[in-house]
């Protein structure tokens, strides 16, 4: 009878468990899974994490348990949410060894309050068993208040070097609790020790949340003035279109007139011959690309003539962009960007080696972009470029920015490097979000 008891708290325990995970992590993650599939995993967690408990209760110490249980909630939430590595491993730890703290802070008050020993306190089945199932609904309303009132942060993907340093701070409240219960004579300067520790972590999870959101937002304002710096440019390569577009009508009347003085006059070679000049130096001034979209045709404009007057072979194959439905700001800042960076890498090759070729086609309702440039060596370690700039946290915004908005707009994007050649490639799907 007290076997089938135990039985049945322990399964309690472990869906109670379960819940509890996931509601707090979902509170520092954002999902990245259908409700049905969250379901399932949650589901097959209750079973693993039940079976791991009837396993653990006579063949695992304290140790294996703790390992065990940390290994499986990471795993549980890198299946449920998104997270980088590092967060992930320091929000992890720490909630474990906060709620472990709980659990052992419960149980001892319950325990002074009673005046039992720790042996009694365990082998009274009703007490022990009550107090548990208290415990995990306590813990998961707690969970539930915080999720409800602590929305998750959308992180970046760089990993940030602090974040797994301070997973120092949970790591020693698990080895007190550990030295706790392996050495029972030793309890009080121990829980002082655990006692501070736990405030500590409490701080250093919130602290370290609001460092996390505060370099987002450094980000964010340095996305901005990227996208301020690329409008700025846009508008002046229009203004300087339109200039030079009423400039060229203003000359080409005054050639008209000239043209027409000749003939009138008879004179059939010096007209033939204006003419010619009037042809060559008209084809000097014709804009390179016309993708009849006025705001992209700017951009590419006015990086093709950037890059020739660097010696740069700009070579563009494009067609007509007029029916994009794409935000033009997005477009041009994504297009700036990655057209900047191979004029970039082609500045540092010998001069008969720099040229970059840009390919965009537009076509059943995608985007198709296509950037190759010649490169010195580049070094591409977890999807990210390792900067070679003196400062490198100062720079890689415009990779960034362009990954940010290609990932938005959910389209498909590589970059690589063969070759002694940097390839950057997107598919994007062509929505107004």
């Amino acid at each position: 009878m007290v076997g089938a008891w135990g039985n049945i708290v322990g399964l309690i325990g472990s869906i109670l468990a379960v819940l509890v995970d996931v509601t707090l992590y979902g509170a520092f993650f954002l999902g990245k899974r259908r409700k049905s599939t969250c379901v399932l995993i949650i589901g097959v967690a209750i079973i693993v994490s039940y079976a791991f408990s009837l396993f653990a209760e006579r063949h695992c110490g304290y140790t294996l348990k703790m390992l065990f249980e940390v290994a499986f909630c990471y795993v549980l939430c890198a299946l449920l949410y998104q997270s980088r590595w590092d967060r992930r491993l320091f929000v992890i730890v720490t909630c474990y060894a906060v709620l472990y703290s709980i659990t052992y802070w419960a149980d001892t008050l319950c325990m002074s309050f009673l005046h039992l020993t720790y042996e009694e306190y365990v082998w009274n089945i009703p007490l022990y068993s009550s107090m548990f199932l208290l415990r995990a609904f306590v813990l998961l309303a707690i969970s539930l208040v915080i999720r409800k009132y602590r929305p998750p942060i959308s992180v970046s993907k760089q990993a940030r070097a602090w974040v797994p340093l301070s997973v120092v701070f949970p790591l020693s409240t698990l080895l007190i609790i550990w030295q706790i219960y392996t050495f029972p004579n030793e309890q009080e300067i121990w829980q002082i020790c655990l006692l501070i520790l736990d405030v500590v972590d409490v701080v250093a999870l919130l602290l370290l949340d609001h460092l996390e959101q505060s370099a987002i937002n450094r980000e964010k304002l340095v996305a901005a003035a990227e996208r301020a710096h690329v409008q700025d440019e846009n508008i002046q390569a229009l203004s300087q279109a339109y200039a030079g577009q009423r400039k060229m009508t203003h000359d080409y009347r005054a050639q008209l007139s000239t043209l027409s003085e000749l003939l009138e006059q008879g004179n059939l070679a010096e007209a033939q011959s204006y003419l010619s000049e009037m042809k060559a130096h008209q084809s000097e001034r014709i804009l390179l690309i016309n993708t009849h979209n006025a705001a992209i045709d700017a951009v590419l404009n006015q990086k093709g003539y950037a890059g020739q007057r660097q010696g740069i072979d700009m070579r563009f194959r494009v067609n007509d962009l007029s029916a994009l439905k794409l935000p033009r700001v997005d477009v041009t800042i994504v297009l700036a960007n990655l057209i900047d960076n191979a004029m970039e890498a082609c500045v540092q090759m010998p001069e008969a080696e720099r040229w970059v070729s840009v390919q965009i086609l537009y076509g059943h309702e995608m985007l198709s972009i296509s950037i190759i440039n010649p490169s010195r060596p580049v070094q591409i370690t977890g999807g990210q470029i390792a900067s070679t700039k003196p400062e490198p946290l100062l720079h890689g915004y415009g990779l960034r920015n362009v990954e940010d908005i290609l990932e938005k707009y959910h389209a498909e994007y590589t970059f690589s490097f063969e070759d002694a050649r940097f390839v950057f490639t997107a598919d994007w799907p062509d929505t107004n979000n």
